[in-house]
């Protein structure tokens, strides 16, 4: 009760704070900054290192914690893997919030958001200097058959990905099991249970899946499997129906 008092207790502080800067910043044009500190500084902190107030009541002992955004590794991408992410990708992650992590922020216009990335990308200044190199997606997408399931059903075994995910995508393969993933910080991390419509964290359509998997996730234990696709990316569309299939049967 004391930890849930205090969290209020900093909640309140900061909005009322927030709150009556907002009109005075406009004046100023720091829009993106104030908007960060009304919407977002709770969480990923004043810096923008991810340790804001609620950070630790969310993530106290284990991964993930809110974005650090004076680092370079971004998780929700459509470049490369190890390449900052476009202007487009952090619009898209504020836009639609990040499930059972982060709330969506459609409710603000679409300028606002626009200004709070330019004020998120102030953080880090690799942006200042790098181009970053999107994903080839030379595979067209594959409609949802049962023929197609199956496909995927076989490569999810063929490339170990229930090593980590475990037989039934639930998170609970034998690697995960273990303890032995971690992220970027060093802290723990499970993969997510892919029956839950709600684990899919960088959207829950095939295009979604299929850019995950060709991106990876940075700064967690998902690599990229572009080169292991190359020359036959259709098979990510046929894991991608495979994976979404176990969550429409729950």
């Amino acid at each position: 009760m004391c930890r849930i008092l205090k969290y209020l207790g900093w909640t309140l502080l900061i909005l009322v704070a927030t709150t009556s800067a907002f009109g005075a910043s406009l004046n100023e044009g720091e829009e993106g900054r104030t908007i960060y500190k009304r919407s977002c500084l709770i969480c990923h902190g004043a810096s923008g290192k991810g340790d804001g107030p609620a950070a630790f009541y969310n993530a106290a002992f284990s991964a993930s914690r809110p974005q650090d955004f004076t680092v370079g590794n971004y998780k929700f991408r459509s470049t490369v893997s190890g390449s900052l992410p476009f202007d487009q990708d952090l619009f898209r992650t504020v836009t639609n919030g990040v499930p059972g992590s982060m709330p969506s922020f459609s409710g603000l216009s679409a300028e606002q958001r626009w200004q709070v990335v330019a004020y998120i990308k102030t953080f880090y200044s690799g942006f200042q200097g790098e181009t970053p190199e999107a994903i080839r997606l030379a595979g067209a997408p594959v409609p949802f058959t049962a023929d197609s399931v199956q496909r995927g059903k076989g490569l999810f075994e063929e490339m170990d990905c229930h090593s980590c995910h475990g037989r039934q995508a639930r998170g609970d393969g034998k690697v995960a099991l273990a303890g032995e993933l971690k992220d970027s910080t060093g802290l723990p991390i499970l993969p997510n249970d892919l029956t839950n419509p709600t684990g899919w964290k960088n959207g829950p359509r095939a295009r979604d899946v299929v850019r995950t998997l060709f991106t990876g996730l940075d700064g967690t234990p998902m690599p990229s499997y572009e080169s292991q696709l190359a020359g036959h990316e259709e098979d990510a569309w046929h894991l991608a129906n495979y994976l979404l299939s176990l969550s429409r049967l729950n």
